[in-house]
Order: structure tokens, then sequence, then C-alpha cells
């Protein structure tokens, strides 16, 4: 075969060593930058997740408090004060919390029944060791005070506390002094209707009686 029908290959130079710390470099870049995608991407799932979380909770206890017995009213706080002592106008009437008294024998009054008045300022103490107060508006509505004593009578005696078996942590009296013809409350909550719903009564009970500030008999 003669030189000019012999094919000839040339192998290519050696990389030069510049060449290959240029070559180690831009693979170590381009990890980093994968890397640095990598721990973004997680961020955003983490964080994403997070949102959704945080979301579902909002949500859920929207939901929760939306469809609880009764409206929530703002709490007012808890402030002892003295009998005829001036202080802030309550937020509902009857109250369900705010400046209240704390007088041995008046505030709180006992649990039962009442055919007076018991003053906002005494009330609320009873709010404040979980009490529930049912209350009427009408000065001459014999059926509708039998009936309100008749649950209290069946209600106390079936659903005794765990804790206070001996008290109903209940008190039904008359409020002249609102708009509506009963009203049912307890610490921070309240639920308002001109006729008598045993019903809604009793599930309101259920929701929110114990369940005040200070755990007391």
């Amino acid at each position: 075969m003669t030189a000019r029908n012999r094919t000839e290959t040339t192998a290519p130079p050696p990389p030069k060593a510049g060449n290959r710390r240029s070559a180690r470099l831009h693979a170590r870049e381009q990890q980093r930058r994968r890397e640095v995608r990598r721990r973004n991407l997680q961020t955003a799932i983490f964080v994403g997740i997070g949102v959704l979380a945080v979301v579902g909770i909002g949500f859920f206890l929207v939901f929760t408090a939306q469809s609880a017995p009764g409206r929530a009213v703002p709490n007012q706080g808890q402030t002892h004060i003295d009998k005829g002592q001036a202080h802030v106008a309550y937020n509902s009437k009857p109250p369900t919390s705010g400046p209240h008294w704390n007088i041995a024998g008046e505030a709180p009054v006992a649990w039962g029944i009442y055919d007076r008045p018991i003053p906002d300022e005494a009330q609320i103490h009873d709010l404040e060791h979980g009490g529930i107060m049912i209350q009427y508006n009408c000065s001459d509505c014999p059926e509708l005070v039998s009936q309100l004593k008749d649950l209290y009578d069946r209600y106390t005696a079936s659903n005794k506390l765990p804790l206070f078996p001996n008290s109903t942590k209940i008190v039904i009296a008359p409020y002249p002094d609102m708009s509506t013809r009963i009203a049912v409350t307890a610490w921070n909550r309240i639920d308002t209707m001109d006729k008598f719903d045993e019903e809604r009564i009793v599930k309101f009970l259920n929701a929110w009686r114990d369940k005040g500030p200070e755990v007391t008999p």
C-alpha cells in the first residue's frame, strides 16, 4: 500500500492542565447549581405544605366557631370591681364577660332558679366559673317559666358534671332589659331567641357549660 492510499489518523493532543482545571471547576459549579435548585424546590414544597396546613386549620377553626351553638362575643376581661364602682359598658345584653363583683353570698349567685333579675355584675362571676345563664324577658309568662324550670330539672338530673356532681352550673332568672324573649349566655358566648326552643338551649348547655376561665364548683 502506497503512502498516498494509506489513511492516516492523528490522535488529539492531550488536554492541557489549565483546561482540566477549568473542566473540574465547571463541573463543580454545575453540581452546586443543581444542589441550590434542589434545596430551593424542597423549601418551596415545605412552605407550600405549611401554607396549606395553616389555611386548612384556619378554615376548620372558622367552620367550628360558626357551627358552634350561639355566637361569640369579644372578651371584656374578668376584673373584679367594688359594688357601685363605675366600669365600661358591656358589649351584649345580657353580658358575657367584663368587670364584675366578687362578693361572698352575692357574686357569684348560687346555682338555681330565681324569680328576680340577677345584677349583671353578679351573673358575670357565674359565667366566669363556667355557668350558664338562661334568662327571659316577660312579666306574665307562666308557661315559659314552667318550660324553663322543667328543662332545668330534667337536664341537671341526667347531666351531672364529673368534677362537680352536686353543682348544676345553671341559673334561670328574669332579665327585663333585653330585646329578645330568651337569652342563654356563657363566658364570651350568647344565643337569643323569641320562643322556647329546648333543643337549641340543650345544645348550648352541652357545648359551653363548665367551660369558663375559672374551674370551680
